[in-house]
């Protein structure tokens, strides 16, 4: 199916953009790296809102000037990230523009890197536990995870659909734990359990 965007997004607005982007588009519906395929998950706007709210707090040090603030301010309240390897892109980044680095570019450089961050580390905890769940649930032994390992890169690389879902339902799961509401983390607990049983029915004989 194919779902048009139900939210608008102010085109100032780029730490919403960066947030939502290949994850929400309104409506309660989370999807997967494409529109392709949904999960409803009742009050995920609201929770993705109030995470908005979060890292939007202290923007303004950005706009300062004052980088190394919001990036401190992300690894303490937010999510431990890579602080000095985004400085450094920062740096190059300003470096090669000059006055031409636009405050979208700046934003994108802080806010996006640091939300990659927190996506990627989510989605490989989660992929720890896809490759658990399939050992367990098929009795596997330890000298055949290599090639589960293996099996699940491919679909990773061939952009499956379930994978995808796994991605952002793992970075939904985290605004959950991070607002405290447990309903959202449970919601999205089982709904990975979900994908977890159709991959393994992918990759297993």
């Amino acid at each position: 199916m194919h779902i048009k965007p139900t939210v608008k997004i102010d085109p100032d607005d780029m730490v919403r953009y960066l947030l939502y982007q290949q994850f929400y588009y309104g409506e309660d519906n989370i999807y997967g790296r494409t529109k392709d395929l949904y999960e409803h998950i009742e009050g995920a706007g609201n929770a993705i809102e109030a995470f908005y709210s979060l890292i939007t707090k202290p923007i303004d040090l950005i706009d300062m000037g004052q980088v190394d603030k919001y990036l401190e301010f992300f690894n303490e309240k937010i999510f431990q990230i890579p602080k000095e390897t985004i400085l450094e892109k920062f740096k190059e980044y300003k470096d090669n523009l000059g006055t031409d680095m636009s405050r979208g570019i700046i934003l994108t450089v802080i806010v996006g890197e640091s939300l990659m961050e927190v996506h990627d580390k989510c989605f490989n905890a989660t992929i720890v536990q896809l490759i658990e769940f399939i050992m367990k649930n098929r009795s596997l032994e330890a000298d055949q995870k290599a090639e589960i390992e293996g099996k699940i890169k491919v679909l990773y690389g061939k952009s499956n659909t379930f994978i995808g879902m796994i991605y952002s339902l793992s970075f939904m799961e985290f605004i959950g734990n991070k607002i405290q509401n447990q309903n959202i983390v449970n919601n999205c607990r089982s709904l990975l359990e979900k994908y977890y049983g159709l991959i393994l029915n992918l990759i297993v004989d």
